[in-house]
């Protein structure tokens, strides 16, 4: 029968000729973030983008985990109140992101905040009853199955926790036990820890993926919680539980991990300049359209940050009367650019060009 795995308290120790290889990928990949960060720093809708990314890395994170629903899904159940577990989990993870933010501006990257952030990510969903905000007390494990035996991986002892937690805290915040590594190699080691810990019996991918964004929030890498990899961790899904379970033996393969860690980072920035650039011309695209049929010039920058919306929402964001927003809409219907449902009462209009890129 299989044993639980006691994994090597970090730092990791990397082979020079390793090293200078990863340290390679970290150079390139920290120069594309940081275009990234410039692109978006100086956007006049870099607020409205922030809420598109964040919802797109939930939903991302979220169906690694097997959460099924849609962009447009959780968008539009801002309207309807039809809250399915699957959109209420998505929405736990971007409170969670939004609540890791503004705790790092008090505490350090520490058990208060992981377990204030796991009870966020748990609450009304699948697993709110497997002790949201504890770190677990008994035996768990990874598999297909509900038998032990048949576990691909069985994580260390749930008494030994508190002592591998400690020393991934240490490693988090104290850059003398690894001044070798560049801070997304840490960032890729740091989640495989975590990963490989699996301190809580529910929630530890989506916990482990917010923690990337935390370090890198911490270091100063990124300086909003907007970039993220769960799109590429997802498209590679399959790779990346066996990269990580290729850690789980007494030769981990951290080289491998760590490179496709890099990697991913590096399609991601590409990625996400290539669609903040398309956003920002579809921005431009509609801010022409506004001044040539006499469209509130607000409503075009309130429909970036929502583009499921209802006449309601508009009133209330905007502070402007019922038939001023009928008016604005209508004109943008008729251009072709808001598409309402056949709905007779509470119409939901969609901003397609925008949920098209979104969906890219």
């Amino acid at each position: 029968m299989k044993k639980p795995f006691c994994p090597k308290y970090l730092p990791v120790t990397l082979p020079t000729e390793e090293l200078i290889e990863l340290m390679k990928l970290e150079t390139e990949a920290r120069v594309k973030i940081e275009r990234y960060n410039s692109i978006l720093e100086r956007s006049p809708i870099r607020d409205e983008i922030f809420l598109m990314f964040s919802l797109d890395e939930s939903l991302q994170s979220t169906r690694i985990e097997g959460t099924q629903t849609t962009f447009d899904e959780v968008l539009a159940s801002e309207i309807t109140g039809d809250k399915k577990v699957d959109v209420i989990e998505v929405e736990n993870y971007m409170d969670a992101l939004n609540q890791g933010e503004r705790l790092l501006k008090d505490l350090p990257i520490s058990t208060r905040v992981l377990l204030a952030l796991h009870r966020i990510i748990l609450s009304n969903a699948r697993g709110e009853n497997r002790n949201p905000g504890e770190y677990r007390k008994i035996q768990n494990f990874i598999g297909a199955t509900s038998r032990i035996e048949e576990a691909v991986y069985i994580p260390p002892e749930a008494h030994l926790i508190s002592e591998y937690i400690s020393n991934l805290e240490k490693y988090i915040n104290d850059d003398e036990m690894d001044n070798n590594s560049g801070y997304l190699v840490k960032a890729a080691i740091i989640h495989a820890q975590f990963e490989t810990i699996h301190p809580f019996l529910d929630g530890n991918g989506r916990m482990g993926r917010i923690l990337i964004v935390l370090y890198l929030l911490s270091k100063g890498i990124i300086s909003k919680p907007t970039f993220f990899i769960s799109q590429e961790l997802e498209k590679n899904k399959f790779k990346y539980y066996a990269l990580l379970n290729n850690l789980r033996n007494d030769n981990p393969k951290w080289n491998e991990w760590i490179k496709f860690f890099l990697n991913a980072s590096i399609n991601q920035a590409d990625y996400y300049v290539y669609k903040l650039e398309s956003i920002e011309l579809l921005y431009s695209e509609m801010l022409e359209v506004a001044k040539n049929n006499n469209v509130r010039t607000d409503l075009v920058k309130y429909i970036f940050q929502a583009p499921v919306f209802d006449i309601k929402s508009v009133q209330n964001v905007l502070g402007i009367s019922y038939n001023a927003v009928r008016n604005n809409v209508n004109k943008l219907i008729e251009s072709g650019k808001i598409y309402p449902d056949d709905k007779k009462r509470n119409k939901a209009y969609r901003f397609y060009d925008l949920l098209d890129i979104m969906r890219r």
